[in-house]
């Protein structure tokens, strides 16, 4: 079958005129009926191998070859002049749909059209009225080489095999303009008293004039728009003007403080204004209704967040179908990102307390850790008692300090950053007090500084406190790990660092670190990238300074500005 319908491609052109010559012969040899309905059936016979049907589908259907043979039947057996131009009319709108092909199939198809043109409007239209626009020894001599004009297609090659489209559209309009041209000329004649070929003449100025205006209203100049932007501004905008909805949906979608159900009520009214909706149903997870009337006109669109049906007061044809569908696309993807913001504000909330709690807990277990270790100095029976109360006295106003930070960022916290940043002290102090604080034997302490200076005691603190938090909880599972906390001036820019003689970090962790909240072997792991945020809003970077077995380094720097 594809190697048929090859060949019937291939001969294409051919098949075209044998199928023009044999129906301007059953019409112009039409005195003897046998001979009329021998072309008649040959015709058809050749439009049924030409036809552009054969080149989408191979076969017909039991029902179609029916229907097919019947109408054929029928065409034949009550062939007149009537039935003839409406045939005819037919033809010309499929060979001018294929007209606008390229290179010797275009010519071909041209020709074909020319012919069927000049047969409608010099031979077929004057008989119909009883006119005369041949002499009828020049009428036969015309239509003797009208007749064998097509068989000049036999020998034009087929160069493109490709299956084609055809523009309908576009061979209706054609069509149409024949028909105004011969109605024209028929009237003009039969009310003018004139022949007809002077009436077609005058027919063929007034549509030309009408075809110059046209083609120079089309295009836009001088300010004025043209008819082709209004043409196609009608298609897109056909019942409703679309820029204007997109701006007001979009202008409602802006407004934040808008809920999706409020921005989708306020949409649905505005909608409701377009002449052509009658009503509208809507359907979401949290709410069900219905504005305005019913209709059995419907046009519907199903999304997993919103269910739409417009009612109109007319049968929707195809351009507004896809008019009223695009509508609603645009409204569901703006109520789709309406309900998707208000998650992201929820999501926003919810994280905004999560930080919270998690800074405020990481806060509460430093106090714990401090508190402990206190709790250690008092147990201690080696310990005198000069020396407890001398521990007590520098750990408790500390501890009273930090315990009163905490409450100030529970009653407020959006001001933490405020109350954080109020916390200055003395370097060496706090230096100090640290030493006292630690003093397992697994800790060192070392420092070159002499020179006092102000510091967030805060941001120190916190950092400080994680750091060795962490390297003590991975020392309970390296017992030999040792642990060194220098304080140093690097070159004026000073610097804290917290290093461990144990194993090296992973490095996916690592390079997830102070990025974002990584999981730990301990703890919430969420210290070290709030560490680095306290420090960077401070002035002051932690980083991993060094990541090798037997060496692992973090370093809290001052910037340098």
């Amino acid at each position: 079958m594809p190697s048929n319908n090859q060949f019937l491609l291939n001969n294409e052109h051919r098949l075209l005129g044998l199928m023009l010559s044999s129906l301007l012969a059953a019409i112009y040899l039409g005195d003897s009926d046998m001979i009329s309905l021998s072309f008649l059936i040959a015709h058809f016979g050749f439009f049924l191998l030409w036809q552009p049907v054969v080149k989408k589908q191979a076969t017909f259907s039991t029902k179609q070859i029916i229907t097919l043979s019947v109408l054929i039947f029928a065409f034949i057996y009550w062939f007149n002049p009537w039935l003839n131009v409406f045939w005819s009319l037919l033809l010309l709108t499929l060979l001018t749909g294929r007209i606008f092909a390229r290179g010797l199939s275009r010519a071909a198809y041209g020709f074909a059209v020319i012919i069927l043109f000049i047969q409608l409007i010099l031979i077929t239209t004057p008989e119909l009225f009883n006119l005369n626009a041949l002499s009828s020894s020049m009428q036969s001599t015309f239509s003797m080489v009208l007749m064998l004009l097509p068989l000049a297609l036999l020998f034009m090659p087929v160069t493109d095999t490709a299956s084609k489209q055809i523009d309908f559209i576009r061979g209706f309009f054609v069509v149409l303009l024949v028909i105004f041209l011969c109605m024209s000329s028929v009237l003009i004649s039969l009310t003018a008293n004139q022949p007809y070929i002077e009436s077609l003449a005058i027919s063929v100025f007034i549509l030309s004039l009408f075809l110059l205006l046209t083609a120079v209203l089309w295009t836009p100049r001088s300010g004025f728009a043209g008819l082709a932007q209004l043409w196609e501004k009608y298609i897109l905008d056909i019942g409703g003007p679309f820029e204007e909805w997109v701006t007001h949906v979009s202008s409602l979608e802006t407004n934040t403080s808008l809920r999706a159900e409020n921005f989708l009520a306020a949409s649905l009214r505005y909608l409701m204004q377009q002449h052509w909706i009658c009503g509208v149903h809507w359907h979401t997870k949290t709410n069900d209704g219905f504005e305005g009337e019913k209709s059995s006109y419907q046009v519907s669109i199903n999304d997993e967040k919103l269910k739409l049906t417009l009612h109109t007061y007319t049968p929707v044809g195809p351009s507004l179908m896809l008019h009223a569908k695009l509508l609603l696309s645009v409204l569901t993807f703006y109520y789709r990102a309406k309900l998707q913001e208000q998650q992201l504000i929820k999501q926003a909330h919810l994280q905004a307390i999560h930080e919270t709690g998690s800074k405020l807990t990481h806060d509460m277990k430093n106090i714990l850790q401090s508190t402990h270790t206190m709790t250690q100095i008092i147990n201690d029976d080696d310990s005198q008692l000069s020396e407890i109360i001398d521990s007590l006295k520098k750990q408790m106003p500390l501890l009273t300090q930090r315990l009163n930070t905490t409450l100030e960022k529970l009653r407020a916290p959006q001001k933490t950053e405020q109350v954080t940043k109020s916390l200055s002290g003395s370097l060496l102090q706090w230096w100090n007090q640290l030493q006292h604080r630690y003093t397992e034997g697994h800790l060192q302490f070392s420092t070159d500084i002499n020179k006092d200076i102000e510091i967030p005691v805060d941001v120190f603190t916190t950092v400080i406190e994680n750091l060795l938090d962490n390297a003590r909880s991975k020392r309970s599972r390296e017992p030999e790990l040792k642990i060194v906390v220098r304080l140093a001036n690097n070159n004026g820019q000073l610097c804290l660092s917290v290093c461990d003689t144990g194993s090296a970090i992973d490095s996916q962790i690592a390079e997830q670190l102070f990025k974002e909240v990584v999981s730990s072997h301990d703890g919430y792991g969420i210290g070290l990238y709030q560490c680095y945020e306290l420090a960077r809003n401070h002035g002051y970077e932690l980083s991993v300074k060094d990541n090798i077995d037997r060496r692992v380094c973090f370093a809290l720097k001052q910037k340098i500005k």
